[in-house]
């Protein structure tokens, strides 16, 4: 399968969860036969409670510092905006039927590990959780807190432990040990593995980012969080590149639940990887980038403070002004929230919007008339992305035919004319090798749609 194959299925399985989301079950074909699969939310009482204890605390702890001082104090209005959409995304990763399709698409697995790491875990961190995370507590619970992590070993061993290096190094172990056959395998085998593979992504990547954001960095500040950034956008490419050009599949726990999506456990580990190695690269990218503008407002505030410093009282005054103007660090986060906010709605839209369009224009739907063209052999004759074994070579490859300017040679292309030559060729071009099929025009509009994707 080309790499424009992988980036079309790609966008058909997209399509697919969000379908599966928004409905309690979606019909699929294979080989001639319906199936009904039911993908249930994932009701776990220990994701459930420790998701519901979370934003309890966090409410109560921002509104406890809000009638302690004013709204906006203490925490931000966009800090608690951002832990809001990042405990919605754990709900996504840990809750929704994404869970479900994670035991038995390799590819749905990968994309809830990137939710829970490139999505939940930074805008969480965003959100400064540990202090509302405190006022939510009793009194003489923040007491007794405050008695425990008073002492200077532990002071020492949570800043040793948010240490940029080690907080690195154990995302990264994490990510490429988890990713060894034998493990995930346990994981998929075994619920409590599986809840200790989340445990680890999820937590090692709170450390790193929390590291590179709110934590202690020294002299080097942004700077030094642009290098860690780069660093784990190669090796995590490296992993996903690896993953989509291995020439067999790693993980024998999906040999046999691939099929009904109309995926070889080969295509749904490629396609995981592509998840890995694309939508993921380009969260690393904007993060790097936000980073960057970090550590240019950082220089310039530096550089204020000293020429500040060099000046006579009322020049340094305007220039305090300045330097505050900024306000830095608070820029950066905000910037580093709307900018993930942006680039996850962007890759989102990018799956949607030509199967929307496509969907729009012809009346049909492109899901269906990918298991249509299927179901009615058109493989057998056609070349067509996204299809798996699609390599026919009786009639004209199928890739690009929604930019096209005419349909066979000779009709316009238009939805109408399009569904009209699906349904009845034969009616259009009475020497044509393509045979009328039999088919009801609400099939012809599914086929269509899904041909009007291939742009």
């Amino acid at each position: 399968m080309s790499m424009g194959d992988r980036f079309l299925s790609l966008r058909r399985l997209a399509l697919a969860l969000i379908m599966s989301v928004a409905g309690p079950s979606a019909a699929l074909a294979h080989e001639g036969r319906r199936h009904a699969l039911w993908i249930p939310w994932d009701w776990d009482p220990g994701v459930v409670l420790g998701l519901a204890l979370s934003a309890w605390l966090y409410i109560r702890g921002v509104r406890s510092l809000w009638q302690a001082s004013a709204a906006g104090h203490g925490i931000q209005r966009w800090e608690a905006i951002s832990f809001g959409a990042g405990w919605l995304a754990l709900c996504v990763a840990l809750v929704s039927p994404l869970q479900a399709l994670g035991s038995v698409l390799f590819s749905a697995h990968m994309t809830q590990h990137e939710i829970l790491m490139l999505v939940a875990a930074p805008l969480l961190v965003l959100g400064r959780p540990v202090i509302p995370f405190i006022w939510g507590l009793p009194f003489s619970w923040r007491r007794r807190l405050g008695r425990v992590m008073r002492p200077e070993c532990v002071q020492r061993g949570w800043h040793a432990l948010t240490n940029p290096l080690l907080a690195w190094s154990l995302h990264a172990v994490a990510l490429w040990i988890w990713h060894v056959p034998g493990l995930f395998q346990a994981a998929l085998e075994s619920t409590r593995v599986h809840a200790l593979e989340h445990l680890s992504f999820l937590g090692s990547a709170l450390l790193f980012w929390w590291a590179l954001i709110q934590g202690r960095q020294g002299s080097l500040g942004y700077g030094a969080a642009v290098l860690w950034v780069f660093a784990t956008s190669v090796h995590s490419s490296i992993l996903g590149a690896l993953l989509t050009f291995a020439p067999s599949s790693w993980y024998p726990g999906y040999t046999e639940t691939t099929a009904l999506w109309g995926l070889t456990p080969l295509e749904d580990q490629q396609l995981g990887g592509l998840i890995m190695w694309v939508p993921a690269g380009m969260i690393y990218v904007l993060a790097g980038l936000v980073l960057c503008a970090g550590w240019l407002l950082q220089s310039e505030y530096r550089a204020l403070h000293r020429e500040g410093q060099a000046l006579p009282e009322r020049q340094s005054r305007e220039i305090e002004a300045r330097r505050d103007t900024p306000r830095g660090e608070g820029a950066v986060k905000r910037m580093l929230l709307w900018g993930l906010v942006v680039t996850v709605a962007g890759l989102s839209a990018c799956n949607r919007n030509v199967t929307r369009e496509a969907a729009e224009l012809t009346g049909g739907d492109p899901v269906r008339g990918e298991i249509a063209i299927r179901h009615y052999g058109c493989p057998s004759c056609h070349t067509i992305p996204g299809v798996p074994g699609a390599y026919g070579l009786v009639g004209p490859p199928l890739g690009g035919i929604a930019t096209r300017v005419y349909i066979a040679g000779m009709l316009p292309n238009t939805p109408a004319n399009m569904i009209r030559w699906i349904q009845r060729p034969q009616e259009v071009h009475a020497h044509t090798a393509m045979p009328d099929m039999g088919m009801t025009e609400a099939e012809a509009r599914d086929i269509a749609g899904y041909l009007y994707t291939l742009q």
